[in-house]
């Protein structure tokens, strides 16, 4: 079960991101934050870089809330991420807690692709 703050400290930490409020997202993670990207190998450290890469993202996605889990120290989020070309990415984000910050976050995103015909079969008539 998700606790109602925790997923109102997630929802404010995302309309600040989709703001530009980059200073204000900021006060959500810990100084210590380690963020990883696995599908890239991408790796940052601590609070002030991954606020400086946020700030240099040419053209950052807007994100809206699908689903938080949340059990303990450990969280999900799942997102979509809209871009500016109209496409929108399916993200996962892992959290990890501490002191009711973030500490660790790995985000899985990639594009929707159409389903393989074989499976087709298998798949729910209404998603």
């Amino acid at each position: 079960m998700t606790d109602p703050a925790f997923e109102s400290a997630v929802r404010a930490a995302i309309a600040a991101f989709n703001d530009r409020r980059f200073e204000d997202f900021s006060t959500y993670v810990t100084e210590d934050l380690v963020e990883t990207y696995p599908q890239s190998g991408e790796v940052m450290r601590g609070r002030a870089a991954e606020r400086a890469m946020h700030e240099a993202f040419p053209e950052p996605p807007t994100f809206v809330v699908r689903r938080i889990l949340q059990d303990g120290a450990l969280a999900v989020v799942e997102l979509d991420e809209n871009y500016n070309d109209s496409s929108t990415w399916k993200s996962v984000l892992i959290l990890e807690l501490r002191d009711g910050r973030i500490c660790g976050l790995t985000g899985y995103f990639g594009s929707p692709f159409a389903a393989p015909a074989w499976r087709r079969p298998f798949l729910s008539p209404n998603g």
